[in-house]
């Protein structure tokens, strides 16, 4: 027996109510088992419960044996004055508060339904995957779409704090932070911190005095990368170097080690070198990308704005000095909904919450619901339990469920679980 699954049973009143009585005899009735407490102090808190012919309002305190208060110290806490019941799978200890009273006890050991026990201990033994795997299908559609809702919503407020984080890093600019966050996902997971210590490396404010320039622009942006520290064949590259030599000199610039960068696995299109003539090209004559951004009216929009034309050299090349053929350095839907995905979307979200317009958070959300859905190993583990997302507002719910949910065995606290148990 578990703790935590004692305390569902409770909460849910998941256990035989008929003829409730105390160890002592005592007719119980379960008016409110009370408001879950995850802090210090009694597990349930503001419950109402009639014993004999009183009702009391107070806290409830679980364990699995009564002992268990004793060997807590609660006999001995304040802060447990307060109970009223003490609910127990195992009665085998009489117990008392710090004033001496004694507290009536309810033991379910007998009362909880064996299909709970058994599924969560059925549960408890998945190490890996999906634990409710074998009994998903089992759960309404209803269930499943609703409680997505409310894991998409989870998932984009747990990005909020994150990204107020990123805002100050950012000198409390939303134009900067914008910028940093669509070059953080340019470099896909592999770059992605790389890209995002490129950006603060060279801020708005310093580039934006050059964003009329594309000769400049792409020597900040290779030469901050550190992949002009050496010359090269071909003219381009040396015009770069040429540039940033100045521009380094101008604004006081450390550029990066060039060996930060991961090409290993990659295919060319994902190249830091495609992503970052990608950059550049965003950066050429537009220093408002955030203001964009709120302009934008749908995933349409969005994606016209992130179709950006590259330097005609990177048409030819996927490195510097060795041509190829068929180079794709456009950004293609995919890397377009990465962005709107894990960029656009949440810090609209969070500037949403910053400025208290639930307009921006609403539509955050819709831009997912109109993406189209993400394709991962996460995702893959689902359809594989028939379920197919629609949009990326289902697949970012999706990945929410199985990171915070199922990864942790937190089945207690999922609406599906509580299906899969009740």
């Amino acid at each position: 027996m578990n703790e935590n699954l004692l305390h569902f049973a409770w909460k849910f009143r998941l256990f035989n109510n008929t003829n409730l009585t105390t160890t002592n005899g005592e007719v119980v009735e379960v008016l409110n088992p009370g408001m879950h407490n995850t802090d210090s102090g009694a597990d349930f808190a503001h419950a109402k419960i009639r014993i004999g012919n009183v009702v009391w309002a107070g806290n409830v305190e679980i364990h699995i044996n009564s002992s268990d208060w004793n060997k807590h110290k609660h006999q001995k806490d304040a802060a447990y004055n307060n109970v009223i019941l003490h609910v127990v799978y195992n009665n085998d200890a009489a117990i008392n508060t710090q004033q001496g009273k004694t507290i009536p006890t309810l033991q379910l050991s007998d009362r909880l339904n064996p299909t709970t026990i058994s599924r969560y201990n059925e549960l408890a033994k998945q190490k890996a995957g999906i634990p409710c795997s074998k009994h998903f299908t089992d759960v309404d559609e209803f269930t499943v779409l609703n409680y997505m809702d409310r894991l998409l919503v989870e998932r984009l407020e747990s990005k909020v704090e994150y990204i107020q984080q990123l805002l100050l890093e950012n000198g409390n600019d939303w134009e900067n932070l914008m910028y940093a966050m669509i070059a953080r996902y340019l470099g896909a997971s592999v770059n992605k911190e790389p890209f995002y210590m490129l950006a603060k490396s060279l801020p708005v404010k310093v580039w934006a005095k050059h964003a009329d320039d594309p000769m400049q622009i792409a020597a900040l942006v290779f030469g901050q990368a550190g992949l002009l520290d050496t010359k090269y064949d071909d003219e381009y590259p040396n015009q770069l170097r040429k540039e940033y030599l100045y521009l380094k000199r101008l604004h006081n610039l450390q550029p990066m080690p060039h060996e930060i960068w991961k090409f290993l696995r990659l295919r060319p299109a994902n190249f830091p070198t495609i992503r970052l003539a990608q950059l550049a090209a965003f950066m050429y004559l537009d220093t408002k990308m955030f203001s964009k951004i709120l302009e934008a009216e749908d995933v349409k929009a969005i994606h016209r704005y992130l179709d950006v034309d590259t330097d005609p050299y990177w048409q030819t090349h996927y490195h510097f000095d060795k041509p190829s053929k068929n180079v794709k350095s456009h950004i293609g839907s995919a890397a377009k909904n990465i962005l709107l995905i894990n960029a656009i979307a949440p810090v609209l979200f969070a500037y949403g919450k910053y400025k208290g317009n639930d307009s921006y958070c609403n539509r955050a959300m819709q831009l997912l619901e109109d993406c189209a859905p993400e394709s991962n190993a996460i995702i893959t583990m689902w359809k594989g339990l028939k379920l197919k997302p629609a949009n990326a507002y289902q697949t970012q719910a999706l990945i929410q469920l199985k990171n915070v949910y199922c990864n942790n065995f937190n089945c207690l606290n999922c609406a599906i679980g509580h299906k899969v148990l009740a």
